[in-house]
């Protein structure tokens, strides 16, 4: 925050996921402490020279106030950057639900990071200032979903935040929506402002539960083939489905990538599961298992480069290859960006003879995001005043907008990241822009990557490289060439010859800076008058 007076009683700031969907972030504040509401990456669109994900850039934030985290539920775009905001505020309070708080351990145990993260249930309430934080059990697509509510002590000023969420009042494994809890706690306030999901606002209708899955699942995984399901690696109501019916009919699942398993030693240290009675098997005991009873669990539902999927499909695995007969069940959708790589998958795996099932052909996914009808449900049960769609692109969150302004007669505003609601005394609202600041690149082993440096990798990778080592004192010169097309070799000697004559003999006596730079000159009109463009050309002068 960049303003030094703070005339706000309340001050509720989006920096990531609202105009976005990931790198989820959006801080409450009040005078001397800030309650932050989730950490989350954002990947990027595209494969885009190696980043692994963007963070929301906290320097703005006082080092000098109270930093408490209150974390949702457990998706990474909720909770993967939280090892760096622990490395910049070591002081950090952390509450997250059990799943989510398994989850975060195992990221800072990964990275040597010592923090206390204290697990809340829907019972406890969180202090912050003259305002209570009251989490409430939201159903979603992964265990221990909640809300927040923030109330002030008056009883005045209620704020309902529900980024990630579906409407389901009978779910499968998992407590129903509470939404009981949230009209007692939210109702009765002045000013009551609702903040929520707005990923499916497209859909013009219910999304349906996970219970509306099991037939047709059980429908196709009792073939007498071989199977591979993909899904997120985080749906363990979706595996705990597949487990019950690869019991019931003496199959085996393999899990293959190191994200289901990881979650699924989530799930069983929270009882979700138990790992000793389920029909789970190794890679390594594939032959002892008739090839029908195989049920392959597969990460990178999304076409992830690393992820089991592409792997598989691609045939770089080692241990399973498609062939003709297998049934590939994609239990997910492509989100958006990434319909490209899933149908170039879909086509892959077409041409080496198995079959390709989506949620066209069958009903073998459920969303965890409320459609319209959802949302209509749930707000026929609320009352507030204000009304802030979040949690989606710019687009969903406008279709939102325009929503809640057709069918409800509350007053809906439309908020994107660092725009700023500032509630004063007498609960009045007004908005305002807080200093916009660009999220870090994160790239290796959590290290950021700054912007300049994506430019050069841009050229690098577009244009090639040019490495010339110049020996003045001996006159010798050594090209050499990365990424350029292999035609140019042809021209090696003639080149070398135009190089040597530029560096000797058109620059002799000149300081060895001056020389470089006009060698480099020289080489990049060379190369550009074959290649139509100038390479990448670093020139070392001894």
């Amino acid at each position: 925050m960049t303003q030094n007076d703070f005339n706000s009683v309340l001050r509720i700031t989006p920096h990531g996921g609202v105009g976005e969907i990931g790198s989820n972030m959006t801080i409450f504040e009040i005078e001397d402490e800030y309650l932050v509401i989730d950490y989350g990456i954002l990947f990027p669109y595209e494969d885009f020279f190696d980043i692994n994900y963007l963070i929301v850039n906290t320097d703005n934030l006082n080092p000098n106030k109270k930093l408490t985290l209150f974390v949702t539920h457990g998706h990474e775009d909720h909770i993967g950057a939280i090892p760096h905001l622990v490395k910049k505020f070591p002081k950090i309070q952390i509450h997250a639900p059990a799943f989510a708080a398994s989850l975060i351990r195992s990221k800072l145990e990964r990275r040597k990071i010592s923090c206390r993260i204290n697990v809340y249930s829907e019972d406890d309430i969180i202090d912050f200032g003259d305002y209570e934080v009251h989490p409430v059990h939201v159903t979603h697509s992964i265990p221990h979903t909640f809300c927040v509510i923030v109330k002030d002590k008056k009883d005045m000023l209620s704020v309902l935040f529900i980024s990630d969420f579906k409407y389901d009042l009978n779910p499968l494994y998992e407590k129903p929506f509470n939404i009981e809890k949230i009209k007692k706690l939210f109702n009765n306030s002045k000013r009551k402002i609702a903040m929520l999901d707005s990923t499916n606002i497209l859909v013009d209708g219910k999304t349906i539960s996970e219970s509306d899955l099991v037939d047709d699942l059980e429908h196709l995984l009792s073939k007498n083939k071989r199977s591979f399901v993909t899904l997120f690696s985080s749906n363990i109501f979706r595996v705990k489905t597949i487990l019950e019916i690869a019991k019931k009919h003496g199959k085996v699942i393999v899990p293959v990538g190191r994200s289901i398993t990881h979650y699924l030693e989530a799930a069983n240290e929270n009882r979700l599961v138990d790992l000793e009675k389920e029909p789970i098997k190794d890679l390594s005991e594939l032959n002892n298992y008739e090839e029908s009873k195989i049920i392959g669990l597969l990460t990178g539902c999304q076409g992830d480069f690393l992820g089991a999927l592409r792997r598989i499909t691609s045939r770089e695995h080692k241990e399973f290859k498609l062939q003709v007969g297998d049934q590939v069940i994609f239990s997910s959708k492509p989100i958006p960006g990434n319909s490209k790589k899933i149908s170039r998958i879909y086509n892959e795996i077409t041409a080496q003879g198995a079959e390709v099932i989506t949620d066209k052909d069958y009903k073998i996914h459920a969303s965890g995001h409320p459609g319209q009808t959802d949302l209509k449900e749930l707000l026929s049960e609320l009352t507030p005043t204000d009304y802030i769609p979040i949690h989606g692109e710019t687009y969903f969150l406008k279709k939102h907008f325009d929503f809640i302004q057709d069918n409800f007669s509350f007053i809906p505003h439309l908020l994107h990241n660092f725009s700023s609601i500032h509630i004063n005394h007498n609960y009045d609202l007004s908005f305002t822009e807080v200093e916009e600041t660009l999220p870090e690149i994160i790239h290796g082993q959590d290290l950021v990557l700054e912007r300049e440096k994506i430019s050069e990798r841009r050229k690098m990778a577009c244009n090639g490289t040019i490495f010339i080592s110049l020996n003045l004192k001996a006159k010798k010169i050594s090209v050499e060439t990365k990424g350029l097309p292999v035609f140019v070799e042809n021209y090696a000697s003639q080149f070398q010859d135009i190089l040597k004559n530029c560096a000797f003999n058109d620059n002799k006596n000149k300081p060895s800076d001056v020389v470089a730079e006009k060698t480099r000159i020289k080489c990049r009109q060379i190369y550009s008058n074959i290649l139509g463009y100038k390479p990448i050309t670093i020139v070392h002068a001894l």
